[in-house]
């Protein structure tokens, strides 16, 4: 039962969709303010590269995707580049992470054109794409909740980091600041907000026992569990951005 049970979440696990490209969470964080064509534009991006990922695997629909996304972010370099918004001109990194990510942009594409794609490496770049956009928000300046909103993402390109070079120590310190986040975010919303991330807070929570255990490289358990943590995050973000009873205060 149990080898029954790994091989259906490994199934699972190079099946599920792209969820964790969080679609919502620019707009969430913006909201009504200046900054909102900023993050109307990095929304539309991510929305892109979410539609590359589902797509990794057909061929006749990727490629037009694959376009979409490169046009998006050639559209987008082009604009804030050289010129950021007013609170981003002090970032010293901004180039250095607009390199970064042109980089990454690159290589998914390289990836998924080649004669022998690797797909988990393309889920993996993906993924680390829309995550690393969220730094171009470093310096704007931004009340907790929102800052908690965002360094969440980056919290969990740390675990997976962590993950794929085995490096326990890491592993184990990593999964404690996203556990403390969750439960911080948790504490800033309103009841029925609370209890639509009560699941994450939980899961938050396993993910770092899990890491402190002596085995948790030798099979694929907390990989799936940092799945489903993730994806239920751009979810819980996708409830919010549409007004359901989960409102912040």
């Amino acid at each position: 039962m149990r080898n029954f049970m790994l091989a259906i979440c490994l199934v699972l696990l190079n099946t599920l969709p792209v969820e964790a490209c969080d679609v919502s969470l620019f707009s969430l964080v913006a909201g009504n303010s200046p900054n909102k064509a900023f993050a109307s534009t990095l929304t539309g991006l991510v929305t892109c590269v979410k539609a590359v990922g589902n797509n990794s695997q057909n061929k006749e629909t990727l490629p037009g995707h694959l376009q979409q996304v490169m046009v998006k972010w050639i559209e987008f370099s082009n604009t804030y580049l050289q010129n950021p918004p007013e609170w981003a001109k002090k970032d010293p990194e901004w180039k250095t992470k607009f390199d970064g990510l042109t980089d990454l942009i690159g290589s998914i594409r390289k990836n998924l054109i080649s004669a022998e794609p690797d797909y988990n490496k393309s889920h993996s770049e993906i993924q680390k794409f829309s995550r690393q956009l969220t730094r171009l928000y470093d310096n704007l300046p931004m009340d907790s909740r929102s800052r908690l909103r965002l360094d969440i993402p980056m919290q969990f390109d740390y675990i997976w980091d962590a993950w794929n070079a085995r490096n326990q120590q890491l592993l184990i310190e990593t999964t404690a600041k996203i556990s403390s986040s969750t439960q911080q975010l948790s504490e800033q919303l309103d009841d029925a907000a609370r209890k639509l991330i009560g699941d994450i807070v939980h899961r938050s929570g396993e993910l770092h026992k899990m890491a402190a255990k002596g085995d948790v490289f030798a099979g694929k358990s907390f990989e799936f569990m940092l799945n489903m943590t993730e994806n239920d995050f751009a979810r819980f973000n996708d409830a919010q951005k549409e007004g359901k009873p989960a409102t912040e205060k």
